[in-house]
């Protein structure tokens, strides 16, 4: 497999990059040394800042017509198309995240582009209002130079989805991704360039934290998109404060599930463990603590650790992995800590694969115990499991964890499940699942708690990347 090697994208063109800062990458799976690349310097993170100030406000892109910014959108995607294997292949090396995962993401990156231009084709940027006659006109008008701030576990798809957002809405984007996942990035500049956006529109550089907080805290930013853990937001969200640059931040949340006294237990354990080690456990909204009702709990551990036990472990690389390894070394050691200061209280754990000698590869691994608490975000295959009495003791520990990204509800009686459901303080909250996808089309969901700022369904990130103007005549004569 060829890996690209990062660069920073200037005004459409590709250079290498010129920080004496380097990364090294490895293979999760192996262990095996893959690339040493360099960050972009200060330098070119500031020449791409300009080249986006300039692009804004030449109006070539925020001043078109939504139709030309569509056409250039449409041959995105369908330069998207025709690289998806490649996309799937590199965020599954990069990631751990097993390739039958990656490719789904990968194939579906074309929609989510033609999604972004057709929301924006039925919220038109600009409409007249009534006003007793008078020319009262509403517009949508990108804030400026935004900049995209992305994660390592789904990196080509977070990118994708925000870059053609706020593409759409006029609004020139510099992107980071993470150091830790840089390839596919290149391949999305190159479709994007392929495409006909213009000069400026697009940057990409790379970095890890240090330039994420220049760039932050950079006064030509307008507006901040970023995905990954609590503490990053946090700093992101410091940095930015000063300017008060407005802000969507898409954080981390140790997500509560709850499961009543008449749950299926066998169904219920199917969802849960697809929950927790879909996508390896690196997922945002994957399960972390479960509630279960006292008199099904043990039941229910043992169903849990059969559907572990039915798992297949191996290389992401693989289209026959089910469950792959951990993205890179830091990520493993930071889990292993977090399982071993879960456990110690006097909890059991529970860990069912055995595990090969190379690569950064850890069991999904079940915590057990009456008052397990969780050490800091969890990210990870992971999940505790406390018994409980009652659904009001459930959900003030489910609460009690202060995330508010997700939530789940295990019942038979539906009725039951939106009413507790409802008294859940997060975003979304699913009723006898843990599926990856939204519930519905129209779906929206906002960040509660400390998982962020903002939200995530596909309207409220178009909202996100552009202001509100009104334009007009005046009262004629006002009293006031």
């Amino acid at each position: 497999m060829h890996l690209p090697v990062p660069r920073t994208w200037l005004a459409g063109v590709p250079g290498a990059n010129t920080a004496p800062a380097v990364r090294d990458l490895f293979d999760p799976n192996t262990g095996e040394h893959l690339q040493t690349y360099a960050f972009s310097a200060d330098q070119q993170v500031d020449a791409v800042l300009d080249a986006a100030v300039a692009a804004h406000a030449s109006g070539r892109w925020a001043d078109a017509d939504l139709a030309e910014r569509a056409v250039v959108l449409s041959a995105f995607a369908t330069r998207l198309e025709g690289v998806a294997d490649t996309i799937a292949e590199l965020d599954a090396l990069n990631s751990g995240v097993p390739v039958r995962f990656t490719r789904m993401f990968a194939e579906s990156l074309p929609g989510t582009v033609r999604r972004a231009v057709e929301l924006a084709e039925e919220q038109s940027t600009r409409r007249w209002l009534e006003a007793d006659g008078r020319r009262v006109q509403l517009r949508r008008r990108a804030w400026g130079p935004t900049a995209l701030l992305l994660p390592w576990n789904a990196p080509a798809a977070v990118l994708v989805k925000n870059v053609a957002y706020a593409l759409v809405a006029g609004a020139p984007v510099v992107a980071k991704p993470s150091p830790e996942s840089p390839w596919s990035a290149e391949i999305v500049a190159d479709a994007l360039t392929a495409a006909g956006v213009p000069a400026g529109v697009f940057g990409l550089v790379h970095g890890d934290a240090r330039v994420g907080a220049l760039i932050a805290a950079d006064p030509r930013i307008q507006a901040i998109s970023m995905t990954g853990s609590t503490h990053s937001g946090r700093s992101v969200a410091s940095a930015a404060g000063r300017n008060l640059t407005r802000l969507r931040l898409e954080l981390g949340s140790n997500n509560p599930a709850v499961v009543l006294a008449d749950a299926d237990v066998p169904a219920t354990a199917r969802a849960l463990a697809s929950g927790f080690t879909k996508l390896n456990g690196q997922w945002c909204e994957a399960p972390r603590a479960v509630y279960a009702d006292s008199g099904l709990t043990g039941e229910l551990v043992d169903a849990l650790v059969a559907e572990i036990e039915q798992l297949r472990l191996g290389p992401s690389t693989s289209g026959d992995t089910t469950f792959g390894p951990m993205a890179f070394a830091g990520r493993k050691s930071v889990l292993e800590d977090q399982v071993t200061a879960m456990a110690a209280p006097g909890a059991r754990s529970v860990a069912p694969l055995a595990l090969p000698s190379d690569g950064w590869f850890l069991s999904p691994t079940l915590i057990v115990g009456d008052e397990v608490r969780l050490p800091g975000e969890v990210f990870g295959p992971v999940l505790a499991i406390s018994p409980v009495t009652g659904d009001r003791r459930a959900v003030a520990r489910a609460n009690a964890l202060g995330g508010g990204l997700a939530g789940y509800v295990f019942t038979r009686d539906v009725e039951r499940g939106l009413e507790v459901g409802s008294q859940i303080v997060a975003g979304e909250v699913k009723l006898n699942g843990t599926s990856l996808l939204d519930m519905a089309r129209d779906s929206a969901q906002s960040f509660f708690g400390t998982s962020g700022l903002g939200g995530h369904g596909d309207r409220d990130v178009l909202e996100f990347f552009a202001g509100k103007q009104v334009l007009g005549a005046d009262l004629p004569d006002p009293a006031i």
